[in-house]
């Protein structure tokens, strides 16, 4: 019987999950791979985001590494860690979230150590980059589409980008609705809220995250529900600063939610969700809103089309837009239902924990079985692995 193979999850602050949806990816796949599919996970976390600091979570093991370097370089530097770490252990796989990642892979590469790399969204657009930090992940994503054993897109769209920008193939998985505990039912008056009276925002303050829009939208419109916003910022900047002090009667900010079961209640008690980000890639917190059964109002852009399956209502940045919409779905409890019922049917169809972790251990699985054959790997063509409804068909639980 040949040993189990070895895998090592470097880019993301860690696990038990609180802070991203890379840490909800990085929690709900390590650990169905360690107890669904015979997989030796190793995740490495960064030391300062949790009081303890145990050696294992759920069967997966688990590294500390500090990570300095404050919000510009705090990623990078524990990445570049966890990469000469890995690359002294008998790994046969390194998972790599994240292209920023990928020219600090060379240690990994002198090793002939495999990787696949997660190219995550357009990290380059990002508003609170400066020029030359943007120029530094457009360069990386070329790197990592050069370099890496195998790229991972987490949509049809960033799979056709790298397809058409790089020449260069991967593999679609992308990440599973329902993350967490049960929605805790009383979540709403925690906060002094009605269930199904009020609109929610989840997001951090970041520009492209148009948290500053939907507040202007909702305020130029006749809601009379109140506007709850769940968030905030790591590192203050000007931005976190005007956005925050919105909040008055109409508006509430109440900071980060860390526990998932009153996290996912306020998601599924809400009128509307109300789904901001337009910087690239499928977004956790839209599918875990889906997941809820929450009536969502995306932004108009191709990712959240795809995750909706071209179901709207969307938004664009046009004024007024959304704050029509908003009165139009706080005067139709019917329509919001319905929305809510789409939303959560195609979560539970598409968008299956169990159905991702089979496609990472299959990519994965592959790669290594090559390399373990002789078969010298340059960069892994495209791989379809991701196949949900084989799960639905069995009856599995997602």
């Amino acid at each position: 019987m040949s040993r189990p193979l070895r895998v090592g999850m470097i880019g993301d602050r860690g696990i038990p999950a609180r802070y991203s949806g890379f840490s909800n990816l990085v929690e709900e796949v390590s650990t169905r791979l360690v107890a669904s599919h015979g997989i030796d996970v190793t995740v490495y976390c960064r030391s300062h985001y949790f009081d303890n600091h145990p050696e294992e979570y759920r069967g997966v093991r688990l590294v500390y590494l500090p990570a300095p370097g404050g919000k510009s370089f705090e990623s990078l530097w524990h990445s570049a860690r966890a990469i000469l770490h890995a690359a002294r252990q008998r790994f046969d796989l390194a998972f790599v979230l994240d292209p920023g990642n990928g020219p600090l892979t060379l240690p990994l590469l002198l090793r002939r150590m495999p990787y696949v790399v997660h190219t995550d969204g357009l990290g380059w657009q990002r508003r609170k980059w400066s020029a030359l930090q943007r120029r530094y992940y457009r360069w990386s994503e070329w790197v990592s589409a050069r370099l890496a054993t195998g790229l991972v897109c987490d949509s049809p769209a960033m799979r056709e980008y790298y397809l058409r920008t790089y020449r260069a193939g991967s593999a679609y998985i992308p990440y599973g609705g329902a993350v967490g505990d049960p929605p805790n039912e009383d979540a709403p008056a925690l906060f002094g809220l009605e269930a199904g009276r009020y609109h929610l925002i989840v997001a951090r303050l970041e520009p492209e995250n148009n948290v500053d829009l939907v507040i202007r939208e909702y305020k130029a419109s006749k809601a009379r529900f109140p506007l709850v916003y769940v968030g905030g910022a790591r590192y203050e900047s000007d931005y976190s600063r005007r956005v925050l002090a919105e909040t008055d009667g109409r508006v509430k900010c109440v900071g980060p939610v860390y526990e998932s079961g009153i996290l996912n209640g306020l998601y599924k008690q809400c009128r509307t969700y109300i789904h901001g980000h337009e910087v690239g890639g499928t977004n956790p917190s839209l599918l875990r809103a889906m997941a809820a059964g929450a009536a969502c109002v995306p932004i108009d852009v191709v990712f959240h089309r795809e995750v909706m399956g071209g179901n709207g209502p969307f938004f664009s940045k046009e004024t007024g837009c959304l704050a029509k919409i908003i009165e139009d779905l706080e005067a139709d409890g019917g329509k919001t239902e319905q929305l809510g019922l789409e939303a959560r049917s195609r979560a539970e169809r598409f968008y299956r924990w169990d159905a991702v972790a089979a496609a990472y251990a299959a990519l994965f699985s592959s790669i290594v079985e090559a390399r373990r054959s002789g078969i010298e790997l340059a960069r892994l063509p495209a791989q379809d692995v991701y196949h949900p409804e084989r799960f639905i068909a069995s009856g599995d639980v997602a």
